[in-house]
């Protein structure tokens, strides 16, 4: 069960005219606590769009002049490549933000120079314990789904996570670009495509599907099965991750440089990197924080969970999300739009 954390704050009269700060996010990605502490301390609003997958996430931030978007939460590959077009503000120009000086510095070099890290973990999968009565050890779950699993499970809409579970049973690296191991990943998943219950993120479907229960194991992120939980008002979901290795990800803060609320940005982004504001955002959402002085501060059963924090063994198998060439993109693009189309003709 989540363990929920009091965020205690000083309530501080606001000094300038309160405006409302926007935050692109993944869905139950923010604690409410964590908001309503930094609403009442700066009497700012923050208000979030939310985006399911990196392509969607894009699209947004295409569009900034309609969103209004101050704040983006991007993967590491993500952030430099906008970052280096000029869309995020460099992190060196940042003011008045000392405490990312607490996060570690192994996490700030994978964020770049364009963004600042805010929560981490892994790629695996979410499954119902009423359903499996073991935890799925293999990505052969997804891969080569057996009679309880067939019209009940999900893969994600994305060009690097996609293929990810056909290329991590294989022994692949994830970020190939080696045509016959994206094409032997595409063949692999394309067979499971008749089966498949949809391409939603999990958290999207439960939250939204009229028929979420037909959901029974989907590819998720360490962490998601707490919010699906919550959502689902049950406690039956459940995440692991398969013995051939996992995606060690980790999430980033960029600020847009458009935003003409950039101090108030700023502002917010030293407000949740204080330790004691880190740790208890990170354990209500049940995810990894990059701070090790926030992880110290969190509970035992926390710190102790291996689906959060996971084992040595496990960081060893682990692969990094790496920027992809753009051949590589199109080809890995045009085999996910590919599989899209086959699964809206069923």
């Amino acid at each position: 069960m989540r363990r929920l954390l009091s965020i205690g704050f000083a309530l501080v009269p606001a000094l300038c005219q309160a405006e409302t700060l926007t935050i692109l996010n993944w869905e139950e990605y923010l604690s409410e606590d964590t908001i309503s502490a930094w609403e009442a301390k700066t009497g700012h609003t923050l208000r979030q769009i939310y985006f399911d997958n990196d392509e969607a996430r894009d699209t947004l931030l295409v569009r900034t002049e309609q969103t209004n978007i101050d704040i983006a939460v991007m993967d590491e590959p993500g952030s430099r490549i906008l970052g280096g077009s000029g869309k995020f503000v460099p992190t060196k120009q940042y003011t008045n933000v000392d405490n990312l000086k607490h996060i570690d510095p192994f996490w700030r070099d994978r964020c770049g120079d364009y963004s600042t890290p805010y929560l981490w973990g892994t790629f695996g999968l979410v499954y119902r314990t009423d359903i499996y009565q073991e935890a799925p050890t293999s990505w052969k779950a997804i891969t080569e789904p057996d009679s309880q699993t067939k019209g009940h499970f999900s893969i994600l809409k994305d060009t690097i996570d996609t293929f990810a579970p056909a290329l991590l049973a294989a022994g692949y690296s994830v970020n190939t670009a080696d045509e016959s191991q994206l094409k032997e990943a595409y063949d692999s998943t394309r067979r499971i495509v008749p089966h498949l219950l949809t391409f939603d993120y999990p958290i999207t479907y439960v939250a939204s599907s009229d028929d979420a229960s037909a959901l029974r194991l989907g590819v998720a992120y360490s962490g998601d099965q707490w919010a699906m939980n919550e959502l689902s008002d049950s406690e039956h979901w459940a995440y692991t991750v398969p013995e051939e290795g996992t995606i060690l990800w980790v999430d980033c803060l960029a600020v847009l440089s458009n935003s003409p609320r950039k101090e108030i940005a700023y502002d917010f982004l030293n407000f949740i990197s204080q330790p004691e504001i880190a740790a208890a955002n990170s354990e209500e959402l049940y995810v990894a924080t990059t701070s090790g002085e926030a992880k110290r501060l969190q509970s035992e059963e926390m710190r102790s969970d291996p689906t959060i924090y996971p084992p040595e063994e496990i960081l060893k198998k682990s692969h990094y999300y790496e920027p992809v060439s753009t051949d590589n993109f199109q080809l890995r693009n045009r085999m996910t739009s590919a599989l899209l189309k086959l699964h809206e003709s069923q």
